[in-house]
């Protein structure tokens, strides 16, 4: 406003801004821009059918491969069981989803390991260990305090339950890596109608969308395999540490990839720069 008053010295209203000019304007007088993301969307016929074609074709395309990537997983299972001394084998367990889709998915054949007096013993010290760690951090490290203490709590939870319920506990191994390699199937197949949403309809080139599609979906397609046999090998060890993997290192941390991954794409330069 004092930028105002300098431009006008007579103190009168004239050359004052409107009232819509003003809405737009900060508390020090300053012009409130329009997001960068919202500047970009222009919603053209172009961009338009360019969401269209590549969720559609994406996603039927995801589907043809399907096959080609259950079979890919379970060689890559296949291989990591030997060096990672899992006594199991690799089996694949049909699915029936869609008509006409061919899918197995692998799964470990192993057992959960037993939850011993030591194992809870030491997990339940480190647990506590690592929730009094963060009263030693400073402010500045709040976020770090904010996931430790949740990581804490879905362990402590863990430790009560296994104390006085283990016998109930009703997944296994099997069971688990199985659902969670379908949630990737599908999260991965959920990608470009994701993307037909937000990304293909800003004002990035064809180029910069099938881009960030095909990282999307082929780093998710690598780690789905490499995250679980992962997790397997832990579970094979200790049961008690499923609950975490489950809340904190499984669909959290894919959606979390996705997420970061999109952030990235959306840096990218458009086709046109931003508008003043």
């Amino acid at each position: 406003m004092a930028s105002f008053l300098t431009s006008n010295p007579s103190g009168t209203r004239e050359g004052w801004p409107s009232a819509d000019e003003l809405r737009f304007r900060g508390h020090r007088g300053g012009e409130i821009r329009l997001h960068r993301g919202m500047v970009r969307l222009s919603l053209s016929p172009t961009d338009v059918a360019h969401a269209i074609v590549l969720a559609v074709g994406l996603t039927l395309l995801w589907i043809e491969c399907l096959p080609i990537t259950s079979r890919f997983w379970f060689n890559l299972f296949k291989y990591w069981i030997a060096p990672l001394n899992m006594e199991g084998t690799i089996s694949m367990l049909p699915q029936h989803w869609l008509r006409g889709v061919d899918l197995s998915l692998p799964f470990v054949n192993v057992q959960a390991g037993a939850i011993t007096p030591l194992v809870w013993l030491v997990t339940s010290v480190v647990t506590i260990g690592a929730f009094a760690f963060t009263y030693f951090l400073g402010e500045e490290y709040a976020p770090w305090i904010y996931v430790i203490r949740a990581l804490v709590f879905i362990q402590a939870s863990a430790l009560v339950y296994f104390a006085v319920a283990s016998a109930r506990f009703p997944h296994d191994v099997p069971t688990y890596t199985t659902g969670m390699l379908s949630f990737g199937i599908i999260l991965v197949g959920m990608i470009p109608t994701v993307l037909a949403f937000t990304y293909y309809l800003f004002d990035f080139p064809l180029w910069k969308k099938l881009a960030l599609t095909a990282l999307l979906m082929g780093h998710l397609t690598l780690f789905f395999p490499l995250q679980y046999i992962l997790h397997a090998y832990i579970l094979h060890n200790s049961i008690l540490f499923m609950p975490l993997l489950y809340f904190a290192f499984g669909p959290f941390l894919d959606v979390l990839i996705f997420v970061c991954l999109y952030s990235w794409g959306m840096s990218w330069k458009a086709r046109v720069p931003d508008l003043p």
